[in-house]
């Protein structure tokens, strides 16, 4: 497109130095500009321009960009679930009770909010650990793990 605008004004500059006379000058402008505005036109329609951006769509590497999706979705769910499983382990020494191993089940919906599926608990206080656990955390199911 520019191209074309750069020729087209090339030609006008070069008729319009060999024009008859000022007696048309105003009747030439106005041709010229309809010539130059249909050169640009002519361009853009025909699609012999670049816009310099890759406006192509492709469809080679979607499976690519799904499993890099499925990738960060992934290790935003392993870091939520650490950090919950470290916030409750931080609870149950706050109140004295002891565990082996906990670990957290979330998932992530929709509108971004992040729902606690499970709670994993490994000790010796199953129940008075589940007990602080709904109480400090939310209501969560509490699940033995080995």
């Amino acid at each position: 497109m520019i191209l074309a605008a750069c020729f087209i004004s090339v030609v006008i500059t070069l008729a319009d130095s060999v024009k008859p006379g000022d007696k048309f000058s105003s009747q030439l402008k106005l041709i010229f500009s309809l010539v130059f505005i249909c050169g640009i036109l002519t361009a853009a329609l025909n699609g012999q321009y670049e816009s310099g951006f890759d406006l192509s769509f492709d469809t080679d590497n979607i499976e690519t960009y799904d499993s890099i999706s499925g990738a960060a979705e992934s290790s935003v769910i392993s870091s939520a679930e650490s950090s919950i499983a470290d916030t409750v382990r931080n609870v149950l020494d706050e109140n004295g009770v002891s565990y082996e191993k906990i670990t957290a089940s979330i998932n992530i919906e929709e509108d971004s909010r992040i729902n606690i599926n499970e709670i994993g608990y490994k000790g010796d206080e199953p129940e008075r650990a589940a007990e602080v656990i709904r109480e400090n955390i939310g209501d969560t199911e509490v699940r033995n793990i080995e």
